[in-house]
């Protein structure tokens, strides 16, 4: 029997410093393609305790980090490497970075994790192991399987799943892009479903999906049929997703994914001008009307929150007054307001560091703390537009207009928005002083206990 350890690294709590906090999948995946003779143990940082590097007994450690938790990852593999403990790391930072990564981890997982996962583990028990191994983004997800929900902490505000995988855009400033090959792949609906009643106990599911609607009229028909199994099943949750703003273009996909549950769309409107669309690569949402997507997306009841990212080269310095003004107008429900993050091995990245405009301090490279060199806005400057923008669409007046809006059109969404805002007033806090202190200083956060994963006992379907 194998001692595995799986981590999620992190410097800060995440679950006081979010008003949506949903589960990672990425080892979950793993662990569902982990031979019977490994015993799992979880740690994940972001909600729970923290991995003592000098005590801990395993034979692998392995992790996936965020850009924002790889200096953690880098410090923990250090001092478990010299105790003998063999290190394994993958993500989008990882890929991105190999090299920086193999300075302090004996393997990197590049690209999609589960089949060099597997191979890994394979030379792993023949002493065989490579300092790298790769996984493409195009093949079948027909032999993926369920995550095994044993490996997700249960500190997190909700659960999640995904029924699709890749995104074939190509927008500048996502994490995304250091993925080569992408194509969008549905995953076996008996699948999803499976996945589905193990979550049906509660009452808000978010699904992970790049995009759950999908890009082509086939994907569109692949959707509507998943659709019409989950209204079958009758699940308990509700469920909100991410799609692409042409989702407005598809009245029965939209009435069908309010049968099977869904109340909300996270839609990437991103900026409100050509310049600044063409500038990201965000294509197809040029010559778009946003408030025509919004009116036919809540015609079939189901809510918009609009993100928009803040920073760009092209956005003056009172920008953000004009955009609280036209989100107004298009009447989003909420909004996500990011500073633009150049992420390693993006396009955005690239230019930028050029520029000598990006951060190599990893810990503070995150959506919500500002690290680019703006040209319109200085540091505090955009933390105070980004301030006025949020506090204005997380205020209790524009909390009680959006309750009383859909207590007229679904009243299952009223508990949502009030959790959302209650939350939001604690989250933005720690976030802006996250922001001013460019490093983060939280508040000592109470610790859980690690999760003890029992050797598995079902079969992965690999």
């Amino acid at each position: 029997m194998y001692k595995l350890i799986f981590c999620y690294p992190s410097y800060d709590k995440e679950n006081e410093g979010t008003e949506m906090l949903y589960s990672p999948l990425a080892l979950a995946y793993l662990a569902t393609h982990t031979p019977d003779h490994y015993e799992i143990t979880l740690y994940d940082e972001y909600v729970g305790e923290d991995l003592d590097p000098y005590t801990v007994e395993a034979d692998i450690v392995a992790f996936s980090s965020l850009s924002s938790g790889i200096g953690r990852a880098y410090e923990l593999a250090n001092v478990l490497r010299h105790r003998g403990i063999t290190c394994a790391i993958g993500g989008a930072h990882a890929t991105a970075m190999p090299e920086e990564a193999l300075q302090h981890f004996d393997v990197v997982l590049k690209g999609e994790g589960e089949l060099p996962w597997k191979e890994f583990l394979m030379d792993f028990e023949e002493r065989t192991v490579k300092s790298s191994y790769f996984g493409k983004m195009n093949v079948s997800l027909e032999h993926l399987g369920k995550p095994d929900r044993k490996c997700i902490h249960p500190n997190y505000h909700y659960p999640s799943l995904m029924t699709s995988r890749g995104c074939p855009f190509h927008c500048s400033f996502c994490y995304l892009t250091v993925y080569k090959n992408r194509k969008y792949r549905p995953i076996p609906h008996e699948t999803v479903l499976e996945d589905m009643e193990s979550v049906n106990d509660t009452n808000l599911v978010i699904v992970t999906d790049e995009n759950f609607i999908g890009y082509t009229e086939e994907d569109f028909e692949d959707r509507k049929e998943l659709l019409r199994k989950m209204i079958d099943r009758k699940f308990n949750f509700i469920w909100g997703c991410q799609a692409s703003t042409n989702i407005a273009n598809q009245p029965e996909l939209m009435e069908l994914m309010y049968k099977a549950g869904c109340r909300g769309v996270f839609v990437g409107f991103e900026a409100n001008d050509e310049e600044a669309l063409k500038s990201i690569n965000k294509k197809h949402n040029l010559n778009i009307d946003y408030k025509d997507i919004v009116k036919k997306i809540h015609k079939k009841k189901i809510a918009v929150i609009a993100s928009t990212i803040l920073g760009m080269d092209n956005q003056s310095k009172g920008y953000h007054k004009r955009l609280i003004k036209e989100l107004i107008e298009i009447k989003a429900d909420y909004v996500r307001v990011f500073y633009m993050t150049a992420w390693p091995g993006t396009p955005l990245y690239k230019v930028l560091e050029k520029e000598n405009r990006v951060t190599n301090n990893w810990k503070s490279l995150r959506k919500d703390i500002p690290t680019t060199k703006f040209k319109n806005y200085t540091h505090e400057e955009i933390i105070e537009a980004r301030k006025a923008i949020l506090g204005h669409f997380f205020s209790t007046r524009h909390i009680i207009k959006v309750s009383l809006t859909w207590l007229f059109r679904d009243t299952s969404l009223i508990g949502v928005f009030i959790k959302m805002w209650w939350r939001n007033k604690n989250s933005e806090r720690i976030r802006n002083r996250r922001a001013y202190n460019s490093v983060g200083s939280i508040l000592p956060i109470k610790k859980a206990k690690a999760i003890p994963i029992e050797s598995k006992k079902e079969e992965a379907s690999v």
